[in-house]
């Protein structure tokens, strides 16, 4: 599928979804809540010039607003660092989409789905670190290959804001094959040791490593037994396939909140993909890196309390790695991709539309994604008939 109806689409739509996420943010009223508070004094603590690891919660994109309060000194700076890393989320999925798969097409196909899940978009308007935990992880992944180091910095702050992101360790290793053994060595330095200083001075200052905002919770306490843990995999299966992430601790809290945060197409095809023998033309190493990083990812959430989408980006966005170049040979997947994925907006609206005071803008993204696709459709008519009709003459 060739993208030529404009000069430079791909940045085009890039800008076009950005612009999008940027009015949707700034229609919505953002509304402190929990872990922000936590966020919020740490980053003040460390403007002020003490670093204190005592504080609950993973920091590490709270490293990253210091200079955004310093500028602004406002009470929600780390809600605004948020909001401006979502704004950014299309943009890196793009740069994470070049790296992978070396087109725009499937760049786009990655920029386009991460910009229709609201999830990790609009949950920093609470103070939750999904947006700058997406970017960390798409930015290392869109460095990888030119610019090792900066990929394990990025990558080290990723784990210290969500732990799961040493699931991308082994594909970031697999797009770093081709540099010198002293550029890995140095990735791996930065990857690993950044995290390690990180729980030793926070251990020499609290006694304990801390696990995020959980209060009651440490290094030793976090990890389940036998029994949760096979709940914890049943349950992982039954969400990846399903729209429902079942809140088994307390089905009182399963509600819209608890919906999936993609569509289980794109987790099928992504499975597809990694499991099946060739049907996928991405290169054999990626695809083993993926499925362990799926397995990283998804797994060690299945040693913790219970499974949580959140906790699961990271293995759920190795899936979605897998699942483009399958797009790519079977188009015709794409509009069942795009229709689906549009229930998280619903989904996110029924859950948090009057606390964010969310109105129509809201929705601007997928309205953007569905005139552009409508408008491919519409001056490609030739090329979608063809791909129709390949189906039924077979």
């Amino acid at each position: 599928m060739q993208l030529r109806f404009l000069p430079s689409f791909p940045w085009t739509i890039v800008g076009l979804l950005s612009a999008g996420v940027l009015l949707s943010l700034f229609h919505a009223s953002p509304f402190p809540l929990d872990d922000h508070f936590f966020y919020q004094a740490f980053v003040e603590t460390l403007a002020a010039g003490k670093l204190d690891l005592t504080i609950q919660g993973f920091h590490g994109s709270d490293f990253l607003v210091v200079p955004w309060h310093l500028l602004s000194r406002s009470p929600i700076s780390q809600i605004e660092f948020q909001m401006f890393c979502a704004v950014l989320v299309p943009l890196c999925a793009f740069l994470a989409g070049k790296t992978l798969y070396k087109s725009d097409t499937g760049a786009v196909l990655l920029a386009c789905i991460f910009a229709m899940m609201p999830f990790v978009l609009f949950a920093g308007l609470r103070g939750w670190t999904g947006p700058s935990y997406m970017v960390l992880m798409l930015l290392a992944i869109a460095s990888a290959r030119r610019f090792p180091v900066v990929a394990g910095v990025l990558l080290a702050f990723a784990i210290l804001t969500k732990p799961f992101a040493v699931a991308l360790l082994p594909l970031i290793l697999v797009l770093q094959s081709s540099q010198k053994k002293r550029f890995q060595w140095m990735f791996l330095l930065c990857a690993i040791g950044i995290p390690i200083l990180y729980i030793w001075l926070q251990y020499s200052q609290a006694g304990q490593v801390l696990v995020g905002a959980h209060s009651g919770y440490n290094h030793i306490t976090v990890w389940q037994g036998p029994t949760r843990i096979v709940l914890n995999l049943a349950h992982a299966l039954q969400i990846l396939f399903s729209v429902h992430n079942y809140y088994f601790v307390d089905p009182a809290l399963t509600g819209p909140g608890n919906m999936m945060h993609t569509t289980p197409i794109l987790v099928f095809l992504g499975l597809f993909a990694l499991l099946g023998k060739g049907v996928s033309n991405q290169p054999v190493s990626i695809r083993k890196a993926l499925l362990l990083g799926a397995v990283i990812g998804i797994g060690l959430n299945a040693l913790l309390d219970h499974m949580d989408h959140f906790y699961m980006q990271a293995g759920i966005l190795c899936l979605i790695a897998a699942a483009i170049p399958m797009l790519k040979k079977y188009p015709l997947w794409i509009p069942l991709v795009l229709a689906t994925l549009h229930f998280q907006w619903l989904y996110f609206y029924l859950e948090y539309g009057e606390l964010f005071q969310l109105d129509a803008q809201f929705f601007l993204v997928p309205v953007i994604l569905d005139v552009t696709f409508v408008l491919w459709c519409t001056l490609h008519q030739r090329q979608v008939w063809k791909l129709c009709s390949n189906v039924f003459s077979k």
